[in-house]
């Protein structure tokens, strides 16, 4: 199976939706509770896809792996730091990255978060952050693989759990 790391186009809505719901489901199986990632529909995440399309932002970028078939199987996204965001204590932020588990240890998920970084850098963004469950090793392994190095901390409820999400921060390359 051959993948192909592309920019997100508005008919990649529903695929990227399958994926971000079947993602957490599978990332998160092992740390929330079954209910909450029931709740989880795609719809739901269509409709928050559909809202991000419609107010492009061109220093954000989003990505999708797509199957030779053309399956998409892993998004990432990311730009200038939200609102609420600045315990993260960086200028731009990884918003999100999923791929599913039948894709992974593959690098694809190494290029996704290459070309979301690598556009950050290129905008400007010396540096870029992102949180990830605590309990998550597998990801956090990863994170520090790509050279993350792990921050502050934060608890929250997520869909009645409470959660503690450690940032990563990421020192970009500048381009001019």
């Amino acid at each position: 199976m051959t993948i192909l790391i592309r920019e997100a186009v508005g008919g990649d809505i529903e695929g990227i939706a399958r994926v971000h719901v079947q993602g957490w489901r599978e990332s998160y199986k092992d740390f929330l509770r079954p209910e909450a990632l029931a709740g989880l529909s795609v719809e739901e995440r269509m409709r928050m896809w559909e809202s991000a399309f419609a107010q492009p932002d061109p220093r954000a970028r989003l990505l999708v792996a797509e199957t030779d078939s053309g399956e998409i199987v892993g998004f990432a996204r990311g730009g200038p730091i939200r609102d609420g965001a600045e315990l993260l204590g960086t200028e731009a932020e990884l918003f999100a990255i999923y791929l599913l588990d039948k894709v992974k240890r593959q690098g694809i998920g190494r290029g996704l978060m290459g070309g979301v970084l690598d556009h950050l850098g290129r905008h400007g963004f010396r540096s870029a952050g992102l949180w990830v469950l605590k309990d998550n090793l597998a990801a956090r392994r990863f994170y520090e693989a790509l050279g993350g190095q792990p921050g502050a901390e934060q608890s929250f409820d997520l869909r009645g759990q409470m959660v503690v999400e450690v940032a990563y921060r990421f020192e970009l390359a500048t381009q001019p």
